[in-house]
């Protein structure tokens, strides 16, 4: 399970490379708590679940939300071939 309180409301914080970084780290079946500005709180619930991650809670109230989501197992099933030069 992975906690976190207003990180992303950061200036420098990058919110789809932090998403990204936590979606790697996190196993399938782990648990995302995010709480942070009621704006921010949107943008994390779209990407998340872009990355196929299940959305169970999500509460805002005076300008501040929390979410809770699960990893679930999808994967790609294509990748990007490389080449080696």
């Amino acid at each position: 399970m992975v906690n976190q309180m207003y990180l992303f409301s950061l200036p420098r914080c990058k919110l789809a490379l932090v998403l990204a970084e936590v979606d790697r780290i996190v196993r399938p079946g782990g648990k995302f708590i995010v709480r942070d500005e009621s704006s921010t709180i949107g943008e994390v619930e779209n990407l998340l679940k872009s990355l196929h991650w299940e959305v169970s809670l999500t509460v805002s109230k005076n300008q501040e939300g929390m979410l809770s989501a699960q990893k679930g197992n999808w994967r790609p099933t294509t990748y990007a071939d490389r080449e080696s030069s």
